[in-house]
């Protein structure tokens, strides 16, 4: 009669495999999912900046980025989210009139944004010819205490454009540049 199944000791090396395989791979998936977030959550800030962009333009109007506080000012913290209006006042601050045109969620828990740029970090202004007023800098994005992964930044030039800088990209060394250290 041929045999139909496994033996208990075949049963038991098996599982041993598998629980060997999984010891090593659990580490690196859970690397994985922290390093997406982190992407995920730097394209978000690029997606903005295209997105504003392109309003200026088509509505021929300057467009805000910036996280508003409790008064519609731009004076809160990236990490807790950031909208984008047609600024209609010209005050860095939403006019009662302009609607919200998209509204950007905060951050994981821990993960913190920040904007640094020429004249104020508290705004970038995007202009009807697609540029920015005059304000080029950089968002810094560092992932929550204990994660895995790595800080991303975001570059922006005065021409209104993005362009992120890889992770591998990031020189510790350097306090200077677009690709200077990020403190987080």
């Amino acid at each position: 009669m041929p045999p139909r199944g496994f033996t208990l000791v075949e049963l038991l090396a098996t599982l041993t495999i598998c629980a060997v395989l999984a010891t090593f791979a659990l580490p690196s998936a859970q690397r994985l999912i922290h390093e997406i977030r982190a992407e995920t959550a730097i394209h978000a800030v690029r997606g903005a900046l295209a997105y504003a962009r392109a309003t200026a333009v088509t509505h021929n109007r300057p467009v805000l980025i910036c996280p508003l506080d409790t008064h519609d000012r731009c004076r809160g913290d990236w990490r807790d989210g950031f909208a984008v209006f047609v600024d209609l006042s010209g005050k860095a601050e939403r006019h009662p009139d302009a609607p919200i045109l998209r509204q950007f969620p905060a951050l994981p828990r821990g993960a913190s944004l920040r904007f640094a740029a020429f004249g104020t970090g508290r705004h970038l202004r995007m202009l009807p010819n697609g540029q920015t007023a005059w304000q080029n800098g950089r968002f810094e994005y560092c992932p929550p205490q204990g994660s895995r992964a790595l800080p991303r930044i975001l570059v922006v030039n005065v021409q209104g454009r993005g362009r992120i800088v890889r992770p591998e990209d990031i020189d510790p060394g350097r306090s200077r540049g677009a690709h200077r250290a990020v403190v987080c």
